[in-house]
């Protein structure tokens, strides 16, 4: 049965928000985390744990809105192809990657419905591949050092609505072109917002990444939620018609986009390579002489307030291992004081920063432990950072 949803003149007051729901792209684990990744990982960790200090945050992410895509499984069918005896136990993130960054530069085309049993199997029983499994080992262990809270990371939770189902609910509020009647695809209409349309089904049946998502996240629509959609500004036209189409069924969305770090002058995806040497795993490993919380802090100084949410600014290693040693300074010459003053103090400065969709600004609560009267990083505050 489809999962209930709000009827489409659901309103949602502000003043009856309750919840905040940080819904963050997810990202196929088919090569290493890159700088642009970095960063929206960590934006999303420091807005939702200074924003959990004010209002209660729930943090989605699901493993299969990046699985049940052939952007996904087309790569691991190839690996199949390749190199079906590899052990992927023990092989590197950079490795996996470049072998992605191959496979996408002899620019392939599978044949109609090579993928049908690999999505199948994703959608179904949540399966990735073993080389996904290995790259999502390596994040975990990254994220961990780097302090940023797993949110999920090979933890299978099944879509809450079938593929069938999604779309009958799309279909039922005119929100699809739908040719598979006639043997081609299924598209998003948003003609009535001035939007172009967005193929949603090819017409081999495979899904475009934001069909999982939707599933996801309608049956999640309450009103007292608030959804913020966190992605890079490549993927702004669809994440405003995602926006537009939640927003038909009741919630209330809010967008925060960030501007992708460019490598060598560069901003393409990381299917093009690139990031060899400014990996989170090559930053992790790069020698230095601080402690992990200067290092972590020092990430998210170089990350949230100096690239900011739009810098056109490349990843300038340099300048990031000077952030770390500012970040050094500042926790060193903290204060100890930890007690119920301090956490209230914070709340003040928070509340301050909070904006109009419910979440506390990431870059000017950063910006502020760097300013001529910086925000003193005390425990409380070290708890959002460090």
């Amino acid at each position: 049965m489809p999962a209930e949803v709000p009827p489409r003149t659901a309103r949602v007051d502000r003043r009856a928000v309750t919840e905040l729901v940080v819904a963050p792209v997810t990202i196929t684990p088919t090569k290493p985390l890159t700088p642009t990744h970095i960063k929206g990982l960590l934006w999303t960790d420091v807005l939702v744990k200074a924003s959990a200090r004010l209002t209660p945050v729930r943090l989605v992410w699901n493993d299969r809105t990046a699985t049940v895509t052939a952007q996904s499984t087309a790569f691991w069918r190839h690996l199949d192809l390749t190199e079906p005896d590899t052990d992927w136990s023990t092989e590197t993130a950079t490795g996996i990657g470049e072998r992605y960054v191959r496979y996408h530069a002899g620019r392939p085309r599978s044949r109609p419905h090579a993928l049908d049993a690999y999505l199948a199997r994703a959608d179904d029983t949540g399966w990735i591949h073993p080389a996904g499994r290995r790259m999502l080992d390596l994040w975990r262990a990254d994220l961990d050092l780097l302090g940023v809270a797993d949110p999920g990371l090979g933890l299978d939770r099944p879509l809450s609505l079938s593929a069938p189902a999604a779309l009958d609910l799309l279909a039922g509020r005119g929100l699809l072109v739908d040719h598979r009647s006639l043997g081609g695809p299924v598209h998003l209409d948003g003609a009535r917002w001035g939007l172009p349309l967005r193929r949603l089904v090819g017409a081999d049946g495979h899904p475009n990444y934001l069909l999982p998502i939707l599933r996801d996240l309608i049956p999640m629509i309450r009103p007292d939620r608030m959804f913020l959609l966190v992605h890079d500004d490549d993927l702004t036209a669809d994440y405003v018609l995602l926006a537009r189409v939640l927003a038909e069924f009741g919630a209330r969305a809010a967008r925060l986009s960030l501007g992708r770090v460019p490598l060598a002058g560069s901003t393409r995806s990381s299917r093009h390579g690139g990031w060899r040497g400014a990996t989170l795993g090559d930053l992790s490993a790069t020698p230095g002489t601080a402690d992990r919380a200067a290092y972590r802090l020092g990430m998210r100084l170089y990350f949230a307030a100096c690239l900011q949410r739009h810098s056109p600014q490349p990843f300038h290693l340099p300048l990031l291992r000077r952030c770390v040693g500012r970040a050094a300074r500042l926790l060193d010459g903290a204060p100890s004081d930890g007690d119920h003053r301090g956490g209230r103090h914070l709340d003040a400065v928070l509340a301050r920063l909070r904006t109009r969709p419910g979440y506390v600004d990431p870059y000017r609560l950063t910006a502020s432990l760097l300013g001529r009267r910086p925000l003193a990083p005390t425990p409380h505050l070290r708890a959002i950072y460090t």
